[in-house]
């Protein structure tokens, strides 16, 4: 097993060797044909380079000689021309006026050339002096910048912010002083207030208490004086009764001994006078009073 494997490992090394030098083969057969290739590319450069710099050449001479041709052309011209002027300002009577005008023209180019040497030497003047202004504004900068200004300055800004910090720091410790005062005596107005309320709820608890004793007090006077009145009624109309009863009582009486109709009585009410007594006591209160009111009537 051990020996098939070290043999296809062999042979699979054997096929990357086989491989890679078949692959450097076509490399360098591929970079020799390369090399061929651009010597070959070179060298056609070179001719075709060559070509062009002859052609250049005769391209340059002929241009020069097309130049040297017309520059002496023109020179003629030049020398044409200028023979034609010195005609011109022989026979032309425009030449003294060209001159004078020509004067003219100098002298005000001097004037001109004088005054702005003038207005030179002023501007020279201003710039020195805006100059000298300049420095005199930076050195004073300078001075008004320097570091000794500048921590005092920034010494003078620190205290000044320091204090207002300060001053901000204790105008917000009496404001909180204040709120904490305000708010105790808030909070002990409000306990003042509540206790207050509370009190004023347990006296109107107690009065409402008070109250309701006292009206039940009154409420039982008022139930002992009515039960007095009616005992007291009850007792006057018992003894009214009574007088009433003994008055019909009387009133029978005698009507029974002077009537002598009444002498046709039954034989139960003439038994004894007791009967009669007892028979009216017996009966009641209403029959007495009708009886009573039906004798008292006429």
């Amino acid at each position: 097993m051990a020996e098939a494997t070290r043999e296809a490992a062999k042979e699979g090394y054997d096929i990357i060797k086989d491989r890679q030098r078949k692959h450097a083969q076509q490399g360098l057969a591929r970079q020799q044909a390369a090399m061929v290739q651009m010597k070959r590319a070179t060298e056609s450069t070179e001719a075709h380079r060559q070509e062009n710099l002859q052609q250049g050449r005769k391209v340059c001479e002929e241009v020069a000689a097309w130049r040297l041709g017309a520059k002496e052309k023109n020179d003629q011209w030049m020398q044409h021309g200028k023979s034609i002027k010195e005609s011109q300002k022989e026979s032309s009577p425009v030449v003294e006026s060209m001159s004078q005008l020509t004067d003219n023209k100098k002298k005000q180019a001097q004037a001109t050339r004088t005054e702005d040497s003038a207005k030179e030497t002023e501007r020279e003047q201003l710039k020195k002096e805006h100059e000298r202004q300049v420095k005199t504004l930076a050195e004073q900068v300078r001075k008004e910048t320097s570091d000794a200004v500048t921590d005092g300055a920034k010494r003078v800004f620190y205290e000044q912010r320091r204090a207002a910090a300060e001053s901000t720091k204790s105008h917000a410790s009496k404001l909180d002083t204040a709120r904490k005062d305000n708010s105790t005596r808030f909070k002990e107005e409000q306990n003042k207030k509540r206790n207050t309320v509370r009190e004023a709820r347990v006296k109107a608890a107690e009065s409402r208490a008070q109250l309701l004793s006292s009206r039940a007090a009154d409420a039982a006077s008022v139930r002992d004086s009515s039960k007095g009145y009616q005992e007291a009624h009850k007792t006057r109309m018992q003894e009214e009764y009574m007088k009433k009863a003994a008055t019909v009582k009387a009133v029978v009486d005698n009507k029974v001994y002077q009537d002598p109709a009444s002498q046709q009585a039954s034989p139960k009410q003439l038994e004894s006078p007791q009967a009669t007594s007892t028979g009216s006591r017996n009966s009641s209160p209403a029959q007495v009073r009708r009886s009573g009111y039906a004798e008292d009537d006429p």
